[in-house]
């Protein structure tokens, strides 16, 4: 049971670090200084300072989607979409939940756990947005918004004034000790009945929350509750939001006094009588309403000199954009340098004659590199390993690598893989290439290039190159392989075999499979009446592992089983 829950716990972890764990990581990195930033400097104006923090928070779903999509994407665009000179990002190692020794704990179990953290958490905090929704409308359906017709007037000439075209509700309430905006298709505006008796004081307010309403500030409102109870496990998230909420109203009361019409001495005032009072909780869930410390600060904003950095439409329009696009592909960057390698040289090996990191790698020149030899030549240098042969794997590896100016293979890397075993051998084929120089302007430059290298299993075909310089094929001829490489029959008798990888982890064909299920994984694909199990070790595969595989399989108590290292 314990080695199930593990088992879960590191599938998880594999599943969710690269699309949701590395985002979410460089998205910290980059918002932190500059959610700091806002946080402590008075040199902003309050509505740069709400729209900038609002983009903030905005930046975390939209940088996570962004990588998503690019990750769908087929690889030629993938590569247009990212930063040239970036590291490229290469698919997993592992595509399936890695086998590890039984009750033993590693790094992806902990994301595992921490992911299943963050998904009760957020599950817990979206069903309590949900409930404040339906107490909202709850609220608004027992309102009452039959008001005098000289109320209606004054809203109707603010909303005028102000240019807010949305329909918007005026309700004057005996229960509301704090005027708040009730959000929806039709926005109400909710104004305690005091009010109602001090026109001066009710115009200042109904100001205020027509401002909101222009704004769209419960929209916004909504949408950020839903981000933050989405990542609610997320520390930076929550700062973020309660951050926005204080600038959304230092924002509108800027709005307000800028507008000419209201006394900043009478608005203090109507402000320091709200001070004391708190709204309901069940109304103000999802209303437009402060705390008492909220409007304190508030009153200390106003009577300091109002900051005058980014208050134009243009200037903070070009901040945001900016700011948005920093943000956004620095996410997608992050989270592709940050991405693991399909192979040990990829990190570490290069040509001796590589040139300083500053020189110039062209993608395209008017003479591209020429591979001495052809595809041929490729073919003939690529090696079918035998352990990946006995394992039935097969697939297309892409490799990407820098040809520089003396025509020599530098910087190679994988940006698609199959399986460790076939991506070294890939690397290792083209690193043996050599190259006529790319050309521009009649000068050699460093190119960069990709070939797919392709790992066929077929009937004894000689394994013929392509000859349209697209692709280089190498073919083994595996005559007791069916056509998927994964069960193997001769004289009526079916063979099922099992691959252990150097790291203990076991496949059967290319499919991963998990020691505390290999039993059953190897019964599920007998199919005739006679049938032997071979487990094919590399060569360093942990002795631990080998007993426990050999006496899995001797449990089934087949014909013969057969514990033999790879060739």
């Amino acid at each position: 049971m314990m080695q199930m829950i593990l088992d879960g716990l590191s599938a998880l972890g594999t599943a969710t670090i690269d699309p949701l764990w590395r985002p979410v990581l460089a998205w910290t990195a980059l918002a932190l200084p500059l959610w700091a930033l806002l946080r402590w400097t008075d040199r902003l104006h309050p509505n740069a300072e709400y729209r900038l923090s609002q983009l903030l928070l905005a930046a975390l779903p939209v940088g996570i989607a962004a990588v998503g999509v690019i990750e769908m994407l087929p690889d030629a665009s993938q590569s247009a979409l990212r930063p040239a000179r970036s590291v490229v990002a290469l698919p997993a190692i592992e595509t399936g939940p890695v086998s590890v020794p039984a009750g033993s704990w590693t790094w992806m179990h902990a994301v595992g756990l921490l992911t299943v953290g963050a998904l009760g958490i957020g599950l817990f905090r979206l069903g309590r947005l949900g409930l404040d929704v339906l107490a909202s409308s709850r609220v608004r359906r027992r309102l009452d918004t039959a008001v005098k017709p000289s109320l209606e007037a004054e809203m109707d000439r603010l909303q005028e004034r102000l240019g807010v075209r949305r329909s918007v509700q005026l309700c004057i309430s005996t229960d509301a000790t704090v005027p708040m905006t009730l959000g929806g298709r039709r926005p109400t505006v909710l104004v305690p009945e005091r009010l109602a008796a001090a026109p001066d004081k009710l115009r200042m307010t109904l100001h205020h929350e027509l401002v909101h309403v222009r704004r769209w500030d419960d929209c916004a409102q909504l949408l950020e509750r839903f981000v933050a109870a989405l990542f609610a496990a997320h520390p930076l998230v929550g700062r973020l939001r309660r951050q926005i909420g204080e600038a959304r109203e230092r924002a509108c009361d800027a709005a307000v006094l800028d507008d000419g019409e209201t006394p900043a001495g009478e608005y203090a005032r109507l402000l320091t009588a709200f001070a004391d009072r708190a709204s309901s909780p069940r109304r103000s869930a999802l209303s437009l309403s402060e705390s008492p410390s909220s409007l304190i600060d508030r009153l200390s904003a106003m009577r300091s000199s109002m900051p005058s950095f980014l208050t134009s439409r243009a200037a903070l329009g070009t901040a945001l954009v900016a700011v948005g696009l920093t943000l956004t592909l620095g996410v997608v960057a992050c989270s592709d340098s940050v991405g693991p390698s399909s192979s040990p040289e990829e990190a570490t090996e290069s040509s001796p004659s590589t040139a300083a990191d500053d020189d110039e790698v062209y993608m395209v020149v008017d003479d591209p590199p020429e591979l001495e030899g052809g595809m041929k030549a490729l073919q003939q240098s690529v090696e079918y390993p035998e352990v990946a042969r006995e394992a039935g794997l097969e697939g297309r590896v892409i490799v990407q690598f820098v040809v520089d100016e003396e025509g020599t293979v530098t910087n190679l890397r994988v940006t698609q893989g199959v399986e460790k075993v076939l991506d070294e051998a890939a690397i290792e084929a083209v690193e043996e290439q050599t190259f006529t120089p790319g050309r521009q302007d009649g000068e050699p430059r460093k190119v960069q290039m990709s070939l797919p290298v392709t790992f066929r299993l077929d009937d004894g075909s000689d394994g013929e190159a392509n000859e349209s310089g697209d692709d280089a094929t190498t073919s083994s001829a595996a005559s007791e392989a069916n056509s998927g490489g994964r069960l193997f029959e001769k004289a009526g008798i079916q063979l099922v075999r099992v691959l252990m990888n150097e790291e203990g982890r076991l496949l059967i064909g290319d499919e991963p499979v998990e020691m505390s299920s290999l039993t059953d994984a190897v019964r599920q694909r007998i199919t005739a009446d006679a049938a032997r199990a071979a487990l094919i070790y590399a060569d360093g595969a942990p002795g631990d592992r080998i007993d426990a595989a050999e006496a899995s399989l001797r449990a089934l108590d087949l014909q013969m089983v057969y514990i033999k290292p790879a060739a």
